[in-house]
């Protein structure tokens, strides 16, 4: 807490509301009793020195465990550099069934001080906050809201970007989580790899054709949703990737459960969900 009111104290300067600079959650579908990963994104005009968000969710279906930047698109786009100072604090109930975390990041904290930012970008994940859902199969089927706040915890705690030494205001976004009794995997994602691309229409194809290997998660194979793995789903992605057709229907292109549960077609081997 101690750091988090030195980063409260950095980044509050004059502030300004920066309406086309925003933090936004990605929706996520989990099984009652398993981690979540609730994954925070940038959308940034010019490029960021550092930055605050917190969110809140309903502490009497989730705890919280953890938050870090590890495998954020942040990281990848300072590679070989890495985010210099980062730090959180949370509080499990914050009264009236809120709980709520909160972090801070600087990108040049230390020696030799070369002025280090983030780049400006859009969709950019920057950090990930780890929640732990309670064992309660009667969740299926149900959503629960997590929403980015201001003016929690002591000293109360903004959503801030700090941008050429002032600190901005982004405009803020909710998302759910969804609890599903499915295995959560990216749908298009027939080969199992933690992509779509054309690499599921060529080893969809081969599955059909050539006596290639079975699709481990069917209905991640499922392209186009119809609850059947065929050519059709082959025929789908290539529209997708290369003639603009439509999407694959959710999960995509994160990973979540099966929206139809245990009516869906089943996934017996996805391995490349948190």
């Amino acid at each position: 807490m101690r750091l988090l009111f030195l980063m409260a104290v950095v980044f509050c300067l004059p502030l300004t509301v920066q309406g086309q600079n925003s933090f936004s959650l990605d929706s996520v579908s989990t099984l009652p009793g398993s981690v979540v990963d609730v994954v925070v994104r940038l959308d940034n005009q010019a490029p960021v020195q550092g930055f605050q968000c917190a969110i809140s969710w309903d502490s009497s279906l989730f705890s919280f465990l953890s938050t870090h930047t590890n495998g954020t698109d942040a990281e990848a786009i300072l590679s070989p550099e890495s985010i210099e100072f980062f730090t959180y604090t949370d509080e499990a109930e914050m009264g009236n069934g809120v709980g709520w975390a909160a972090c801070a990041a600087i990108f040049d904290f230390s020696p030799p001080f070369s002025g280090q930012t983030l780049p400006a970008g859009s969709g950019n994940s920057v950090v990930k906050f780890e929640l732990e859902s309670v064992a309660d199969n009667a969740l299926v089927g149900s959503c629960s809201t997590v929403s980015m706040v201001n003016g929690l915890g002591s000293p109360p705690i903004n959503n801030i970007l700090t941008i050429g030494g002032v600190s901005n205001m982004p405009s803020l976004s909710s998302a759910d989580i969804c609890f599903s009794d499915s295995a959560p995997y990216i749908r298009g994602d027939a080969n199992t790899d933690g992509v779509e691309n054309l690499a599921d229409a060529i080893f969809l194809i081969g599955y059909f054709f050539t006596d290639g290997a079975q699709p481990g998660c069917s209905a991640s194979a499922d392209a186009n949703a119809d609850l059947k793995v065929d050519i059709g789903d082959a025929i789908f992605l290539i529209n997708h990737q290369f003639l603009n057709g439509s999407a694959p229907a959710a999960p995509y292109p994160n990973c979540g459960g099966d929206p139809l549960g245990s009516a869906g077609i089943g996934c017996s081997n996805y391995n490349n969900c948190p």
